[in-house]
């Protein structure tokens, strides 16, 4: 048997742009806003909490200049992370599966059903109050090349569990 490895022109690879990524429903980001928000009351406390007990400044005007750039950060974090949802999609094809977010670090992940390990859906009692979960697809091997898509809808995250699981069936 003789060994080929015929090499492809890359002009005639099919493009990533023509594939349509599925948006994330609109109660991700509202699940989202509300994580953000508890995790800055959490940081907005212990800045409290520090200011109270004096433990680092013995004046006030450090203070505005801590709680102000709290506040600039808030905003930034709060302005970047919907910019990052409405960036952010996912494809379920037929041989493999696209996860696609990042407003700055764009980041694409495509991981081909026969290098699936095992499929797990999440859900954490604020997504479950939205109906939405979260879907892990892992690979095998330690590369770095799991995919994980939160904030879709729960009964979408089972069906396309349920899809690559007879992908992997069927490849086996």
């Amino acid at each position: 048997m003789l060994f080929e490895n015929q090499q492809i022109a890359t002009a005639e690879l099919p493009s990533v742009e023509t594939v349509q990524f599925q948006s994330l429903p609109p109660q991700a980001l509202k699940l989202r806003t509300i994580g953000w928000c508890i995790t800055q009351g959490l940081i907005l406390l212990i800045l409290l909490g520090v200011m109270l007990f004096g433990a680092v400044f013995k004046q006030k005007w450090p203070w505005l200049l801590v709680f102000g750039a709290w506040a600039l950060q808030a905003i930034y974090f709060f302005w970047m992370a919907r910019r990052r949802f409405y960036r952010e999609g996912y494809a379920v094809r037929e041989k493999d599966i696209i996860h696609i977010k990042g407003y700055w670090l764009r980041t694409q992940l495509t991981v081909p059903y026969n290098r699936v390990q095992h499929v797990e859906i999440e859900q954490g009692p604020l997504a479950r109050a939205f109906g939405l979960g979260g879907i892990s697809v892992y690979t095998a091997g330690d590369s770095g090349g799991d995919l994980s898509i939160s904030g879709i809808e729960y009964a979408e995250a089972e069906r396309i569990k349920q899809f690559i699981a007879q992908k992997v069936g069927n490849d086996e």
